[in-house]
């Protein structure tokens, strides 16, 4: 999960699923004007072409991405992959294997496309289009003669639409909505993919490919709604269409909480300052370092704090203003109240947001406490409320003041300095990637360690660093070769080991079936990567490019820290099921961050990762569940009740603290998600009920009740002393 710039997290299980769903849209698909209400104004979405594919930014309505053509055979399975694309904004030229070639333009509300050289097993053209969660907030559908609402939650099918229809009407909430006319003949369907844990709508349809018509045409318009519509969000920033359990209902009741507070339980008394185990520094034999560290005892592996006690890494993701903060400017009419821009209000704005981006939670807490926001003192009066649920330590993207942690004693993980604003840039196409074989990149981040470690390196309350969130290492082979060598450091270091291997570009063109006249061609050159000996030569060069981006990372942090933990790249499950990856990683890290997204806990797989990278002790880095019928939030992997929230909790932390290699977990988030959305992604961003905190400041008291179960006796399970707790619903047993 990305909790700041830039995406999802992609949203972690945005990726894990991604294999559900590669078909779609009808490639003669046409989108003209809405039948909206005669006073509503029209609205031309910003069209242009993107790495992906056709671009729709449609303002409050969301941004879509209709992707570049699939090519299917006659069982309408793909054939003839993407290889090239060339985009700028107006034009896009693409290259299929087998020699198929399309080029696209875009004028005057005109989507052209031009298809050549198309095999003749190529039967039917295909797209698809994603359709953000956002669109269960009051979205509705028309399909053909079909029609209906876009559900709140799950629903029993996942299939909304399936059939032949010559159009798809998309609106939401405002009335603002786009439609999508396509050719007759078209097979259309329309998917809700919380089926697949994916919270997300999915629009396919499938034309037949007539090799007589090569050209195909559509048209992008809209219209803008009335904005005469109900609010989405209330004057407390909850969902105000929504009821259940625990809702606040006035001001008054807000304002009442703060009692409440007071009679929460406090910290219990077997742990450290820091919230380690006291006394088992003497009974386990521990060393005190002064640093977080760990240590291996027999078959478990402990996480050690500064003064030598073991340490289970129980954080919270985004302590501090982040997943909250929801963009408001363009879609007011969403809002029953928006707090004022200055005053005792104004700390609740983003700084630099331009009055754009605001926090209900912020808002809530100024009209709660009477105060308005300082991060001094919600640091220090968050710390003191999550240690009374047994949470002792910030997990990643949290702000925490410096002065309120130091005065607390409580513990943290960080971030290397090696963000894209922080002037390590990335590959395109590889997710929080960058190039390890170019040397101004290198420069940089030995620049950046130089400049921000130094002074944090005798920090005892650093637990280690992370070195890039949710990166898709398993596209280094399927994207460099496409590089540009003029361009890509890799890409020429990828030419240079070929002609190392190879040592003449005829034996390189007998094993990759290409037909290079030099290694220099192939500098600049689209290399397909088709025969056996390509795929493993690729996979072999990955190693390579791995081996040299970890030892990077590692040489240069040691020699500005040596004192922290390096604990990995918090990976997904679709990247971390590599057994080369693990063994590279492992030789450079202390610890490896995983962020697993399941129900029941897969010890198999995480077993296997153990074992990979030699034995690095795991912090499984980001998880939640969310229950969006008692909170009025969707989006993530969903259960029933906040209770289940507790329990799925329970079960996931104590399964895999079990295991004797799990040193830590951490939850996303402190506090829930807006209601409209996380600010950074767009009108489009991630809305569940992540946090243990609702946005009124309410804990979410059930799902804590389970979880504090956990929290205040996790010693007992990570050392074996009893049984870790099972959760008894199938959902949540025999992992896979």
């Amino acid at each position: 999960m990305n909790p700041a710039p830039p995406e999802s997290r992609i949203t972690r299980s945005f990726r894990a699923c991604r294999f559900a769903v590669l078909l779609a849209l009808a490639g003669a698909a046409g989108i003209h004007p809405i039948d909206a209400a005669a006073d509503a104004p029209k609205a031309q979405p910003a069209v242009r072409f993107g790495q992906e594919g056709i671009d729709i930014d449609a303002g409050s309505l969301g941004k879509f991405t209709i992707a570049y053509p699939a090519l299917l055979d006659g069982k309408q399975q793909p054939q003839h992959k993407l290889v090239e694309k060339k985009a700028d904004p107006n034009t896009a030229n693409l290259k299929y294997e087998g020699g198929a070639q399309l080029d696209l333009t875009f004028a005057d509300g005109k989507l052209a496309m031009k298809f050549a050289q198309v095999p003749a097993d190529v039967k039917f053209v295909a797209f698809d289009m994603h359709i953000p969660i956002a669109f269960n907030q009051g979205g509705s559908w028309v399909i053909g003669d079909k029609q209906g609402e876009f559900p709140k939650e799950k629903p029993a099918t996942p299939h909304l639409f399936q059939g032949h229809g010559a159009g798809f009407k998309l609106t939401n909430f405002e009335g603002k909505a786009l439609e999508f006319k396509v050719p007759e003949f078209a097979w259309l369907q329309l998917t809700d993919n919380r089926e697949w844990n994916w919270a997300i709508y999915h629009w396919r349809a499938v034309v037949p490919f007539d090799p007589n018509r090569k050209d195909l045409n559509f048209t992008i318009t809209g219209s803008g709604g009335t904005g005469k519509t109900p609010p989405l969000v209330d004057e407390l920033g909850q969902a105000a269409r929504e009821e259940w359990p625990g809702k606040v209902k006035s001001l008054e009741e807000l304002k009442a909480d703060v009692e409440a507070e007071k009679a929460s339980p406090g910290r219990t008394s077997q742990l450290d300052p820091m919230g380690g185990l006291s006394g088992s520094k003497e009974k386990l034999g521990l060393k005190a370092t002064g640093f977080f560290h760990v240590e291996k005892k027999g078959e478990r592996w402990l996480l050690v704090d500064p003064a030598g006690n073991a340490f289970f890494h129980l954080g919270l993701c985004s302590i501090g203003p982040n997943e909250d903060y929801t963009l408001v400017k363009g879609r007011e009419s969403a809002f029953a109240w928006l707090p004022p821009r200055e005053g005792e209000f104004g700390s609740a704005w983003k700084k630099d947001s331009g009055g754009t981006v605001v926090s209900f939670h912020l808002a809530n807490m100024i009209r709660k406490y009477g105060q308005p926001y300082t991060n001094e003192s919600y640091t220090a009066r968050m710390i003191t409320r999550v240690r009374q649920w047994g949470f002792n330590s910030g997990g990643a993207f949290s702000n925490l003041d410096q002065t309120a942690r130091e005065a607390a004693q409580f513990p943290y993980v960080a971030h290397l300095p090696l963000s894209p604003w922080e002037g390590i840039p990335r590959i395109e196409g590889i997710h929080e990637v960058f190039d390890p074989f170019d040397e101004k990149t290198r420069a940089k981040i030995e620049e950046n360690m130089a400049k921000s470690l130094p002074s944090r390196a005798s920090d005892p309350l650093i637990i280690g660093y992370f070195i890039v969130n949710e990166p898709i290492y398993e596209n280094i082979p399927h994207i460099v070769p496409s590089l540009k060598g003029t361009s890509h450091a890799c890409k020429r270091r990828l030419v240079q080991w070929l002609e190392e291997k190879y040592k003449t570009v005829d034996a390189l063109d007998a094993a990759w079936v290409i037909k290079a006249k030099s290694f220099a061609e192939l500098s600049d050159m689209v290399v397909p990567v088709e025969s056996k000996s390509a795929k493993a030569d690729v996979q072999k060069f990955t190693g390579l490019f791995l081996d040299e981006y970890f030892r990077l990372v590692a040489e240069s942090f040691r020699r500005h820290d040596p004192n922290h933990l390096l604990i990995g790249s918090r990976l997904m499950p679709g990247t971390i099921n590599n057994e080369q990856l693990c063994r590279i990683a492992g030789k450079y890290l202390d610890v490896m961050s995983f962020n697993y997204y399941t129900n029941a806990v897969d010890q198999e797989l995480l077993r296997h990762v153990y074992q990979w990278t030699g034995g690095r002790p795991i912090i499984l880095s980001e998880f939640y569940w969310s229950a969006s019928k008692e909170s009025g939030l969707s989006g993530g992997r969903e259960v029933g009740t906040q209770r289940e929230r507790g329990l799925a909790y329970r079960n996931y932390v104590e399964q895999s603290a079990a295991l004797g290699f799990v040193v830590g977990i951490e939850w996303f988030t402190l506090v829930d998600q807006a209601v409209t959305g996380r600010s950074f992604q767009g009108f489009d961003g991630e809305r569940a009920n992540t946090g243990i905190l609702a946005v009124t400041d309410r804990p979410w008291k059930a799902m804590l009740d389970e979880a504090t179960k956990t929290n205040f006796d996790i010693y007992k399970v990570w050392l074996g002393e009893r049984q870790p707790f099972a959760f008894d619903d199938p959902r949540f047993k025999g992992g896979k």
